[in-house]
């Protein structure tokens, strides 16, 4: 790596996302801090002309406030992370003369950015368009499995056991997404019906092309379904938050689904991912009725 000591905030944290985070980290993390320098270099030009060594945590943390009013709390927290991380690395650099950034603060005003789970209607409707669309039985799958969308492209035959029902989820965002998997009885069906490839070990294809899922034909694939069924909020991501909240309302323990979805903790499961539609809480206050109330 050139070692430019005049180099920009802006040069700089480019260069260290290339560089430091690229070859390590998932490649959805890698896409999602591209497009936060994205939104850097167009609200913040001036990190473009910035000197690296003038760079503190003062001038990050107005960079925060700044867009603030404008992006949610988890672009921020990427924000905060890009700064904090890439300041580290530029202080090892002697000729940099820089510093590090320390702890910067995310404004109450900032907006939470939800994904909400399809309801039940929603979820029939999205299931039946998947049945007659191409590559539909890949948004089943998800919603049957709860699998991330680099999970599935990443899964190999060598990572599916026919005999244990399980797949084996060996690259993930974090360790406890390396897991096990146990499959349902239609999840199973899907993977067994996969034609196999003599050119690579993938189980997911594109039928087209022959060549193995990548989330670009995810992303294709969940525009389709939003055409088709109008549910415009679908993503890859919803399909997980709906496997999620449905395997609570149908009584999965908590502290399992944690473990299937590979959670560090089961309060982030909770947190995250549990958001039961309207009907479901209904049907609970009901239940309470009947056992208060029987005749």
């Amino acid at each position: 790596m050139n070692i430019d000591e005049n180099i920009t905030t802006f040069d700089w944290m480019d260069q260290w996302l290339t560089t430091y985070v690229q070859p390590s980290l998932a490649e959805k993390t890698c896409q999602s801090y591209r497009a936060v320098l994205n939104i850097l270099k167009r609200d913040c030009p001036e990190l473009s002309q910035l000197p690296l060594q003038k760079m503190n945590g003062l001038y990050a943390q107005k960079v925060i406030n700044q867009l603030a009013d404008k992006y949610s709390k988890s672009t921020l927290n990427s924000l905060r992370t890009i700064f904090h991380e890439s300041s580290v690395v530029a202080s090892e650099v002697p000729a940099f003369h820089s510093q590090t950034i320390g702890k910067l603060r995310i404004p109450e005003r900032a907006s939470q950015k939800t994904v909400r789970a399809l309801t039940r209607t929603e979820q029939q409707v999205v299931e039946e368009a998947a049945q007659h669309t191409y590559l539909g039985y890949i948004a089943l799958f998800f919603l049957l499995t709860g699998l991330r969308a680099e999970e599935l492209c990443n899964l190999d035959w060598p990572d599916f056991k026919r005999k244990e029902r399980t797949i084996f989820i060996r690259k993930s965002k974090t360790p406890a997404g390396i897991r096990q998997v146990p499959l349902r009885k239609e999840a199973m069906r899907i993977i067994l019906i996969q034609p196999k490839s003599s050119r690579d070990n993938a189980i997911f294809h594109s039928e087209r092309y022959g060549t193995p899922i990548t989330p670009s034909v995810l992303h294709k694939l969940y525009l389709r379904l939003r055409r088709e069924t109008g549910v415009n909020f679908l993503t890859t991501h919803v399909y997980r938050h709906t496997f999620a909240t449905r395997a609570l309302e149908d009584g999965m323990n908590v502290k399992a689904l944690s473990r299937i979805l590979g959670h560090e903790s089961v309060a982030f499961t909770m947190q995250r991912y549990c958001s039961p539609d309207t009907k479901f809480l209904q049907e609970q206050m009901d239940m309470l009725d009947n056992i208060h109330d029987p005749f």
